[in-house]
């Protein structure tokens, strides 16, 4: 049995993501009426064969962030515990790109969360050019990609994950 959730990126190769994590995040769902948003921040590596990226651990949510039924806001914290994640791992774990849930079966994003998106592809320090933004649904994982441009950054569905 396959280990990894694998996305096909053209031109570029395959996005690997664990299981062990797809596992941790779909305990995040928000299949009951007062569960609130959760989110965090992804953490993977570059690969130099086998596939261009690999996302195998995240933060997860923190108690200064804020959330609510239909808001999540990552706080700092998130920052800091990346920063000790890359320390630890001698430098080849880094920030990939962002989590958050949606209380819908099969996620679409929002206003906002594209406008997170963009900032995070704007403002923050990550390597190369593209981060990875997965919304987590009650019945489906969803995983864009996004670029960053010169002029209009680009968002992407990449793919979906059933996870019922």
């Amino acid at each position: 049995m396959d280990k990894e959730w694998h996305m096909k990126i053209k031109g570029l190769g395959i996005l690997r993501v664990s299981y062990e994590l797809v596992e941790s995040l779909k305990g995040y769902r928000q299949l009951e009426k007062g569960t609130p948003e959760s989110g965090g921040t992804l953490i993977g590596m570059h690969l130099n064969s086998g596939g261009k990226f690999l996302i195998n651990e995240y933060t997860p949510p923190q108690t200064s962030d804020k959330q609510g039924r239909h808001l999540y806001h990552r706080s700092e914290t998130h920052t800091k515990l990346i920063l000790d994640i890359w320390k630890e791992s001698k430098r080849t774990l880094t920030y990939i790109g962002l989590w958050h849930t949606h209380p819908e079966p099969i996620p679409t994003y929002s206003a906002i969360d594209k406008n997170d998106w963009n900032n995070s592809l704007n403002k923050s320090i990550f390597t190369g050019d593209r981060l990875f933004f997965f919304i987590v649904g009650q019945t489906h994982i969803r995983c864009w990609m996004g670029t960053k441009k010169l002029f209009k950054n680009k968002i992407e569905l990449l793919g979906e994950l059933n996870v019922k």
